[in-house]
């Protein structure tokens, strides 16, 4: 391979100033250049939103803030790019500030991205994730704040995924909105190797941005993966895992809602996307479809398609194809009748709508769980506490204020089994009291709790949050 290499660093001419400014300051400057660009966006003068966006990314500012966000806030920060770098001192973080100003992008040519085999929580299957070199990752940082406000400003309203102030728990309350009282057929689909296939041409055509930054990104796309030892060309797709990457899938992705709805009179089809997961809802089957369609031929157009194990028509009341209900972003979605009036001239029944962690989800927990209980057989109960916690409390936090607090209680109970287990592990052939009497207290109100003598003890899933 004959990339040629970025030169490292240089140290700056010394400025004290960018070093003792707060970086609340940093994000205010910057704040209120973005606020500009979304101005001009919205009255639809194109030609203010790119000089503006320049003038943000030649800005101090938005460069230093740039820098910080790559190499401190992002989550690969510990792990290097071919460049062999993954972290920066307090004057390197200055002098690559100076380095990713956009009168140095001609002569800096993108280098491979790194990939890296990431384990996917309770499951054998692996995921691709590119590591971009240090240089790399502080530029894409700078263009998302310059490209962020102007996209954010014409984003659909049910897009969510990978968006500022937006997430899953958003995604799931527009369903349930959409489908309160009301049964519904769903397309429940995700897209197959969305990031990976993607036409390239097609993101860059779609970007509409001036000629710098398109080549820019163009060269990103265009640089090539090291697997290894060995080179990759990327002729298609986006690395997952680049800074811009999630800004440019769903920049790919914008529109989708509006070819779901089809501008037909009437009560229209709902698409809720998640990054490249999605659901179109709609109360007639024959509607649905035609959407489904419609949707498949403009996926088609940016060489993507429907991933077809992971895709299904069904029903949030009644048995379609032996099915009720969906999954959706770890999530069991499906409604039933409410009651019976039994009165003359009676309202037909009532619909509720019924949410819980998916079996998926709870499968993959559980397997987390287990492996973690398998590894700490031998361990004090003080040290099973201690790591089985922030699992519990991160993994309940998520289903929290959706998911009722009874429902969260039966994991309490399978967790409870589990512990027993491990326990009568440490001790054959104790009975189950004498096991409840030595690793279970009583505490405060509650009076089993998995804990030990001096207090240490086990979180509780129903209780998380409250």
């Amino acid at each position: 391979m004959n990339e040629k290499k970025q030169p490292a660093p240089q140290p700056a001419r010394p400025s004290s100033r960018p070093q003792q400014m707060q970086w609340s300051v940093l994000e205010q400057q910057v704040a209120r250049m973005q606020m500009q660009i979304t101005q001009a966006c919205q009255r639809g003068d194109r030609q203010a939103v790119h000089s503006l966006q320049q003038r943000l990314m030649e800005s101090e500012a938005a460069r230093l803030l740039a820098v910080h966000k790559a190499a401190e806030e992002n989550q690969g920060k510990h792990t290097a790019g071919v460049d062999g770098v993954k972290s920066l001192s307090q004057s390197e973080r200055v002098a690559m500030a100076a380095l990713i100003h956009p009168r140095h992008w001609k002569q800096q040519l993108p280098m491979p991205v790194r990939r890296v085999w990431m384990p996917k929580p309770g499951t054998t299957e692996r995921r691709p994730l590119a590591i971009l070199p240090m240089i790399d990752r502080c530029k894409q940082a700078l263009v998302k704040l310059a490209l962020e406000p102007e996209w954010e400003t014409q984003f659909e309203p049910h897009s969510y995924g990978f968006r500022p102030g937006r997430g899953t728990h958003d995604a799931i309350a527009a369903i349930l909105v959409a489908i309160e009282g009301r049964p519904t057929y769903v397309f429940d689909a995700d897209i197959e190797g969305a990031f990976d296939h993607v036409n390239q041409a097609a993101v860059l055509e779609k970007l509409q941005t001036y000629p710098a930054l398109k080549n820019m990104i163009k060269a990103w796309l265009g640089a090539g993966v090291m697997d290894g030892d060995n080179f990759i060309p990327t002729k298609t797709g986006i690395a997952q895992g680049g800074v811009l990457s999630p800004l440019l899938m769903n920049v790919a992705l914008h529109g989708m809602e509006a070819i779901v709805a089809g501008g037909s009179g009437g009560e229209q089809p709902l698409l809720v996307r998640y990054a490249d997961d999605f659901v179109i809802l709609h109360s007639n089957l024959s509607v649905l479809q035609q959407a489904i369609r419609r949707v498949k031929r403009w996926l088609g157009t940016l060489g993507l398609q429907v991933h077809a194990n992971k895709t299904r028509i069904t029903h949030t009341l009644i048995s379609y194809e032996g099915q009720v209900g969906f999954d959706f972003l770890g999530f069991h979605i499906h409604q039933e009748q409410a009651g019976r009036n039994e009165a003359r001239g009676a309202q037909p029944h009532r619909v509720k709508t019924i949410i819980a962690p998916s079996q998926e989800a709870v499968r993959r927990h559980m397997a987390v769980l287990d492996q973690k209980l398998a590894q700490l057989q031998m361990a004090p109960q003080a040290q099973v506490i201690k790591t089985l916690n922030p699992i519990i409390a991160g993994w309940a936090t998520y289903y929290s204020g959706v998911v009722p607090a009874a429902t969260l209680s039966q994991f309490d109970e399978m967790l409870e089994q589990r512990l027993l287990r491990w326990a009568g592990k440490r001790h054959p052939g104790k009975a189950r009291e004498w096991l409840l009497n030595r690793y279970w207290q009583p505490v405060g109100r509650q009076q089993r709790v998995f804990a030990t003598h001096d207090r240490a003890q086990l979180r509780a899933y129903r209780l998380v949050g409250t």
